[in-house]
Parts: structure tokens; C-alpha cells; sequence
């Protein structure tokens, strides 16, 4: 979809997409980590953004479609600003770049789940997924002070 108000299976294929997009980046980042705790956090975020790709699909064509009030491309997207990994970061900038994507992600979570035109499933998916989110970023947090002291 380019421009203009999105539908809710907009929302839920671009919730797919961000999900996606997670699982390689830790694919990628966890290949590249020598500390063995931080390779461990990213293995696991890994199988965690596989397991909510897989609930976001599997709802996806279960769920009544409508308008997503307030929600466009643009919005999304200014939501959503993932950055990729620096060639040549350690762990400390992979780390901060992980963080800033849950971040995002997280806080996408929670404008969508505040949509009244969502049905209670739908709804239940993006608070239980904000709130997964929001662990993430507690866990990647944790492992950024580790490295720190």
C-alpha cells in the first residue's frame, strides 16, 4: 500500500513485516557477537520475533477487515524507523541499534492497540505484544549496563 488510510490487515501484514525484519536483524546480529551473553539475548529475541510473526499471521486471516482510523503508510512509517547494523559495530552499538528498534516497535504496538475498531483478539495480540516489546527492551537494557560497568 503506498499512500492513504490503511485497513486493518494493512496494519496486521505491516505488524508482520516489523516482526520479520526483527528476527533478521538478530539473526544477523548474533552471528557477529563474540560476548556470549549478548550472542545468547539476540539468539533468543531471534526465536521471539519468530513466534510473533507467526501469531500476527495466524490471525491475519481470521480477522474482519476496516478501516484503521488514523492510520496511514506515512504514519507508520514515521513510527517504524529501523536502522540496520554498522558494518564493523561491537557489541555495544549492535546493542544500542536493537534497542532503538524495540523501541519503536514497542510504541507501535501501543498505537495500535488503542484502535477501536479492532476486534478483542486482535486487541489482546497487540497489547500482549506491546508488552512483550516492552520486556525486550528491559532485556536489552539490562545487557547494555552489563557491558557498561
Amino acid at each position: 500500500m503506498s499512500t492513504g488510510e490503511m485497513k486493518i490487515s494493512d496494519i496486521l501484514k505491516y505488524s508482520i513485516k516489523i516482526e520479520h525484519e526483527s528476527m533478521l536483524f538478530y539473526k544477523n546480529a548474533a552471528t557477529l557477537a563474540v560476548d556470549a551473553d549478548v550472542k545468547a539475548l539476540l539468539a533468543e529475541l531471534e526465536a521471539e520475533e519468530v513466534k510473533h510473526e507467526s501469531r500476527l499471521a495466524g490471525i491475519l486471516d481470521s480477522t474482519p477487515d476496516g478501516d484503521a482510523s488514523g492510520f496511514s503508510r506515512e504514519s507508520l512509517d514515521r513510527l517504524i524507523q529501523n536502522r540496520a547494523i554498522v558494518p564493523g559495530a561491537d557489541a555495544r552499538q549492535v546493542l544500542k541499534t536493537a534497542l532503538e528498534r524495540e523501541e519503536h516497535t514497542r510504541d507501535f504496538y501501543r498505537s495500535v492497540s488503542t484502535m477501536t475498531n479492532l476486534e478483542a483478539d486482535v486487541v489482546e495480540l497487540f497489547v500482549m505484544l506491546f508488552k512483550q516489546e516492552s520486556g525486550h527492551v528491559t532485556r536489552v537494557s539490562h545487557m547494555l549496563e552489563r557491558l557498561d560497568s
